[in-house]
């Protein structure tokens, strides 16, 4: 009656894949126990991000391509889509999603390597892991965002270290993992090295599909990700048509490009890949574009190169609105829903609005003239910024990727 029972809950095809699910996860675990025959690689190095290869990992990546590790180290990349990186002679691309198949040559890699960088997945979370392997951490990045339990509690593999920019950003990804903060370094991340090297060529090509150059002023929006199809990654007080703070609608949309097509500024949506694919996002602007990832993936541009590229964003409690201080360029805060975002995720500090140096606009109205004075050139809140970023920013230098690699004894 058990079995018959669990048939009827999951359904037929249900119970097929769990079936599956179950016999992968044990050769899985035959083969992780396995690969303890083989010795730790000293020059291996296993990298992972959420999309492939993008992110602080491939920040990192690129570092040490430029200049010179991959002659002495061994780079394995864990990818969805493996085929889609042979050409890379030097560098091992390998399937990312274990739980799904079975990839002896992933397991090989991970078991085997001395150093798993990651900024998105930690494959080996089900898997103990070497004494003498490192696990870094090198996360998302930290905005205004408070815990609701990452806890690393049921992981059989931790990181060892984990990233940040500053004391603050340090202290919030501590609680959200409810981990030592010892184990926090305060390194910068590798992707905000983009914001400090100068690369015409990826400017050029940018300038070159996107036209900005055409514009007086680019502004970015990059909102905290809040609505998608995706009803599980929705919160649940936003009821509009958009899953956007202030702009509820797409008529609110329509008045807002027709004010920046009279002023000449060129709004960019950066927004989660879910929710572009709610309808409204499906219209048609003269000054308000869309760009999401598979754009920048088939473009090859890197997130922060592009956003480096803006002279405004507006955003709110994303982790952006932090590190793009760096940039010394205004922000805009929108922050309609700051209550109501606050008891239904948390935010952290528990002050967080006093870390915010630009523009807090709570309507449409407030918006379009912060979007004005801006466009005039008019700079009100430097001085906040800079106060703010000595909190979040411990490093303002660009060599967050050789800081780390330093530390950890990663040298050419």
């Amino acid at each position: 009656m058990h079995y018959i029972n669990k048939i009827r809950k999951k359904g037929f095809i249900g119970c097929v894949n769990y079936i599956k699910y179950c016999f992968i996860k044990c050769i899985n675990t035959l083969a992780f126990t396995f690969c303890l025959l083989f010795k730790r690689d000293e020059y291996s190095i296993v990298l992972e991000s959420e999309g492939d290869c993008c992110d602080n990992a491939y920040a990192l990546y690129n570092y040490m391509k430029k200049n010179g590790y991959l002659e002495k180290y061994k780079i394995t990349w864990l990818v969805e889509h493996p085929e889609n990186f042979q050409e890379e002679k030097k560098v091992n691309y390998v399937q990312k999603n274990i739980y799904n198949c079975v990839s002896f040559k992933t397991i090989f890699r991970l078991r085997t390597c001395h150093w798993y960088i990651y900024d998105h997945c930690n494959i080996m979370s089900n898997y103990k892991k070497r004494d003498n392997q490192i696990f870094i951490y090198l996360s998302h990045g930290w905005g205004y965002k408070a815990s609701k339990g990452g806890s690393l509690e049921n992981c059989k593999s931790k990181f060892d270290y984990m990233t940040a920019t500053g004391p603050v950003s340090a202290e919030g990804l501590s609680k959200y993992w409810n981990s030592d903060i010892k184990n926090t370094i305060v390194t910068g991340y590798p992707r905000l090295d983009y914001f400090f090297g100068e690369d015409s060529s990826v400017l050029n090509h940018i300038d070159n599909i996107w036209k900005f150059d055409k514009y007086t002023k680019v502004f970015f929006w990059m909102p905290t990700f809040r609505q998608s199809t995706n009803q599980a990654l929705t919160e649940n007080y936003i009821k509009s048509e958009t899953g956007l703070p202030i702009l509820e609608n797409k008529d609110m949309l329509k008045k807002l490009d027709g004010l920046l097509s009279t002023i000449n500024v060129l709004l960019v949506f950066k927004i989660h890949h879910l929710q572009l694919e709610l309808p409204v996002f499906h219209n048609k602007f003269n000054n308000i574009i869309f760009i999401n990832d598979e754009e920048l993936r088939s473009n090859n541009i890197q997130l922060y190169q592009l956003i480096k590229c803006a002279d405004a964003l507006i955003s709110d409690y994303s982790s952006i609105s932090i590190d793009y201080l760096l940039l010394d360029r205004p922000i805009i805060y929108t922050l309609d829903d700051y209550e109501q975002y606050d008891k239904s995720r948390g935010l952290f500090p528990h002050n967080a609005i006093d870390y915010m140096p630009g523009y807090h606009v709570y309507t449409a109205e407030e918006l379009n003239n912060s979007i004005i004075e801006i466009r005039k050139g008019i700079d009100r809140y430097s001085d906040d910024r800079k106060f703010v970023m000595n909190n979040y920013h411990t490093y303002k230098d660009g060599n967050s990727s050789k800081r780390i690699l330093d530390m950890f004894d990663i040298k050419k």
